[in-house]
């Protein structure tokens, strides 16, 4: 059944068909049928719980229900609303009702927000009281009493190390009876986040056995390959892992080609001009949906690009009030599409949608489906565009449609001993109650803590202020033209995105950056009348400090990252022409972290081997997510004609890949393991697109920090076929 917008219309597709901004460019559809969940009888320990709450459980809830009866630590890896907040909200309230009390960690504070408004009610029903929030956003008195008669908080992780375990002596009655942790959106914490994650759970959970409690862990995650695995890897302690299926509704999933621009199609439009027109299709069409991009200023254009009042930008960045505010216009109807980050990938209740466009490939199945779940959530069919963008992955997709249906999820990946993170949070553990020789987890702590009867201790005086947990260094206030906080941004993304003369993209406005002050760490904006937008171009150099193989001829190490913006472009609104590049003067960063390297063989002319392996590393750069779950602006990737320090692999030109994060989390190690199946997808991409000289779909990359220049195809294809020879016959994956 079809939203009663599109009465008399057969499905989606027609509907799209007959808009002339999309016929004949549905190049893909399939109807994903409804798969229904069915209650069943259920007389266990929680069943007081649910009936006085008038519930009943589905059958997949009913067996996680009865594994954490048995005492089991539980994994959820459960499809998109199947359900899986009632699995810890039962235990949860009967815990408190037994006076026991349970701590639910977010991964953001609206997600904590939005649950804290179901259990409430749930709570009120069976008259218990103490259900608090516990974040930045929580007022002193609301905080007072927290810690005086919480029997259940919501927080998140950041609460956690900031608020909460360096005052672990003000929560000593409520770690002493805690009975459940409870970890939502567990496949969120991946990546560095994980790696921090990981760390605090490690703090909290020596804490809580400080003090008498050894609490029972329920995780609930999206479909991810290694849920067990990811969960007890970040705890530390055993699970049993449950996956279900469940789609409340039809989807129709239709992939939507850009409009061609030349007989040949090799240009194609602007994929962010066609969801502009989507946007406002949908707004127009009375239908309600969400439009997610992979990149912040992204969503800025799409909903500039639209120009309709129904459509409306969401980010991270923008300040709590601001987005809360979005998320009550979406569901009141004020606002009939959001152009979204994945800030709304989350389960935030933000009420029953009919569509959901992605605007490129996210970097991973888990993801697709994860965004893709935000419609269907009723009883009525809902529809999933996906648009390609000019990118080696969408392109790959492109072409292959039918893999998004049958592509196994990807497993998750975060490193609780990553050697630069790891002592940063030993040094808060320390402080907050001094360690055992079993408990220094990371051998790079010892050097810097100090030991006294067989006890660690840290000589820093505030280590958890030294830590950033979301992003790379300290965070800048940006400040609008009345002296408003309009949002916050990063270190490396202040320089990148708001240095000195760009063009600053805020809730489908621009402003122009007046000056950066480094000392307040704040960003001052203008109102802006430009009609261009600004890219920065950043120079990199990379110094290799030790290296080992991994088989294949590829070598993974510890090394110092080095980056610094240098100019910025003026681009140009819809057509992305570069109008002047202006020169600039902005401080360093520097970080270790880790690479992969490979010497492409020498089989093009020398003055082709800059471009040839240049071209290269973009290709297996954009592809990189096909084997690893990681975010593409993760991920970076230098290229040397002749690397100009001594390689333990020796000399020649030299491809690197690094984690763009301080230390290092993995992603580049798992690659190299799939070195041959990742190079041998590389080559079958520049074979495949039909551009001559290069193009976004194969080569060019909107990362590139010198703005794609000096890149050869050609050459790239002839290193990637040479290198193929070398290595193992193709495997199934």
């Amino acid at each position: 059944m079809l939203p009663e917008a599109l009465r008399g219309w057969e499905s989606y597709r027609d509907w799209l068909e007959a808009n002339p901004e999309f016929r004949g460019r549905i190049v893909f559809a399939r109807l994903l049928p409804q798969i229904p969940p069915k209650t069943v009888p259920y007389q266990g320990v929680f069943a007081g719980v649910l009936e006085a709450l008038g519930l009943k459980p589905f059958a997949h809830q009913k067996e996680a229900l009865l594994r954490v009866e048995e005492g089991n630590n539980v994994v959820m890896a459960y499809s998109t609303a199947a359900g899986k907040s009632l699995v810890f909200q039962a235990p949860v309230l009967k815990a408190a009702l037994e006076g026991e009390t349970s701590l639910l960690l977010f991964p953001t504070k609206a997600l904590a927000h939005d649950q804290l408004r179901r259990l409430k009610a749930m709570a009120e029903a069976l008259g218990v009281k103490g259900v608090y929030p516990y974040d930045g956003d929580t007022q002193g008195e609301v905080r007072r009493k927290a810690k005086q008669e919480g029997l259940i908080l919501l927080s998140n992780p950041d609460m956690l190390h900031f608020g909460l375990l360096p005052r672990h002596g003000e929560f000593a009655s409520f770690l002493s009876r805690l009975r459940y942790l409870v970890l939502d959106e567990l496949h969120a914490y991946r990546g560095v986040f994980g790696t921090h994650v990981a760390l605090i759970l490690f703090r909290l959970l020596r804490l809580a056995r400080h003090y008498g409690a050894n609490p029972q862990v329920i995780a609930a995650s999206a479909t991810i390959g290694n849920a067990k695995e990811h969960a007890e890897g970040l705890t530390g302690l055993p699970f049993v892992e449950l996956r279900e299926e469940v789609a409340r509704s039809e989807r129709e999933l239709l992939v939507l080609l850009p409009k061609p621009l030349d007989a040949k199609g090799e240009r194609r439009r602007s994929p962010l001009l066609e969801a502009a027109y989507l946007a406002r299709a949908l707004a127009e069409g009375g239908l309600r949906g969400l439009i997610f991009t992979n990149a912040r200023k992204s969503a800025e254009l799409i909903a500039r690009y639209a120009a309709h009042p129904g459509v409306r930008p969401y980010r991270a960045g923008y300040t709590a009030k601001e987005r809360r505010r979005l998320e009550e216009a979406l569901k009141s109807g004020e606002v009939r599409v959001l152009v979204s980050t994945s800030a709304l990938e989350l389960g935030v209740d933000i009420g029953e949608l009919d569509a959901v466009a992605l605007v490129g490939y996210p970097g991973s199945v888990s993801a697709f489906w994860q965004r893709a779940g935000r419609a269907g959530r009723g009883r009525r069919r809902a529809l999933v565009v996906y648009i390609p963008r000019e990118d080696p992955l969408d392109e790959y997709f492109l072409h292959r449609p039918e893999l998004l249906l049958r592509t196994p999820p990807e497993a998750a990946v975060a490193d609780p001993k990553n050697p630069v993170l790891c002592p940063l949070h030993l040094h808060a553990a320390a402080w907050e109650k001094p360690l055992s020789r079993e408990e220094v987890i990371c051998p790079e702590a010892l050097a810097e803590l100090k030991e006294k009867d067989g006890r660690y201790y840290t000589p820093k005086r505030r280590p958890h202020r030294e830590l950033s947990l979301r992003g790379l260094g300290t965070t800048f206030t940006l400040r609008g033209p009345e002296g408003e906080v309009l949002g916050y941004l990063d270190e490396r993304q202040a320089y990148w995105e708001a240095h000195p003369g760009a063009v600053y993209l805020h809730g489908g406005e621009s402003y122009l950056v007046r000056n950066i002050d480094h000392g307040k760490r704040e960003i001052w904006l203008l109102p802006a009348l430009e009609d261009y937008y600004t890219e920065p171009r950043v120079e990199t150099d990379l110094e290799v400090l030790s290296g080992e193989s991994l088989g294949h001829g590829v070598w993974v190490g510890k090394v110092v990252l080095r980056e610094r913006v240098v100019a910025y472009a003026k681009k140009r609104f819809y057509t992305g022409s570069v109008l002047e590049e202006i020169p600039l003067e902005l401080p360093g960063i520097s970080f270790p972290t880790e690479a992969l390297w490979f010497h492409p063989p020498l089989v093009v002319p020398p003055h082709r081997i800059p471009g040839g392996i240049h071209a290269l590393e973009h290709a297996m750069i954009g592809l990189l997510p096909l084997f690893v779950l990681a975010e593409r602006q993760d991920i970076g990737g230098l290229s040397y004609p002749f690397y100009p320090r001594p390689l333990p692999s020796g000399s020649g030109p030299t491809i690197f890949i690094y984690d763009g994060y301080p230390g290092g989390v993995g992603y580049v190690r798992q690659a190299a393991r799939r070195f041959p199946e990742w190079v041998r997808s590389a080559l079958e991409l520049l074979k495949g697109c039909p551009c001559e000289e290069g193009c976004p779909r194969c080569v060019l990359s909107p990362k590139c920090g010198n703005g794609n220049q000096h890149l050869d195809k050609g050459a790239a294809l002839i290193l990637a076929a040479n290198l193929t020879l070398s290595l193992p016959q193709r495997t199934l994956h």
